[in-house]
């Protein structure tokens, strides 16, 4: 019995720290957020959102290099709708390939602030000095300062060499990208192309992004064929056209048990 009574008070000591965060919202809805500098966009293709990323003039004004350390007063907002899908539940696309935001799908306003002495209360899940919130566009609440634990533990994976912001380096190293993505899901992750085997009709135009830790390419099977130039590590992407029906069967020369498809069908 004593035994069990001790699992037991480790059990809701782990729960307690889990659940540390904030209880009272020091972030503030970023009222003008769509005019700030626009990071990137990234169409994720697993749960069929477009992701839409913005910096304060603080924010944005951080040169490549420093990324590790965002000044004090920088805000980052994340802003997710889910994708228009047609009535098989497929993402409609727009004629560059992309998805299309749905007008009438809620839209959630993911904000993250850094200020000096932000996130003491996230206890072991803290990053450093930020601190988040989810609103709503009319500045409601979708995730309350209380239940935004849930923001920092995920952000714990980008890590502390680039001050816990995930893909900082898809701004700072290429600008402001409107074209960030994979659509309709050219991720690479993991070392791994995702899906595998992708299928597009003719004319489309697929975008790879490296979604890893490390740089990745894309090569042609095919004995002397082409090769795209390296894709940086969280940032790089390449952009290319199908337009002939058939099997593109690649890999990644810098990995080559990185292996995927593209299967074109005509129009």
């Amino acid at each position: 019995m004593k035994r069990q009574l001790t699992w037991i008070l480790i059990s809701v000591t782990s729960v307690s720290i889990f659940a540390q965060a904030p209880a009272t919202d020091r972030v503030g809805f970023p009222e003008g957020y769509q005019k700030w500098a626009q990071f990137y966009v990234l169409d994720r293709s697993d749960n069929k959102q477009v992701r839409s990323i913005y910096g304060n003039t603080i924010a944005a004004g951080v040169a490549d290099g420093s990324q590790g350390n965002y000044p004090y007063g920088s805000v980052v907002v994340l802003e997710t709708v889910n994708a228009l899908k047609d009535a098989d539940g497929n993402a409609v696309l727009d004629r560059n390939g992309r998805y299309i935001k749905d007008p009438a799908a809620a839209v959630t306003v993911n904000t993250m602030r850094k200020e000096k002495g932000f996130g003491t209360a996230y206890g072991a899940l803290r990053n450093g000095e930020w601190e988040y919130v989810g609103y709503t566009p009319t500045g409601g609440y979708s995730t309350l300062p209380q239940n935004s634990q849930t923001c920092a533990n995920c952000h714990l994976q980008a890590g502390q060499g680039k001050d816990w912001v995930f893909r900082g380096a898809g701004h700072f190293k290429n600008g402001n990208l409107t074209s960030l993505g994979a659509v309709p899901g050219a991720i690479i992750k993991n070392y791994a192309f995702v899906p595998g085997t992708l299928t597009v009709k003719a004319g489309s135009m697929v975008t790879f992004y490296n979604d890893d830790v490390v740089a990745h390419n894309i090569a042609d099977d095919f004995p002397g064929g082409w090769i795209s130039a390296n894709m940086q590590a969280g940032s790089g992407s390449q952009a290319i056209p199908f337009t002939v029906p058939g099997e593109f069967n690649f890999h990644c020369a810098i990995h080559p048990n990185m292996k995927g498809k593209i299967v074109v069908t005509p129009q």
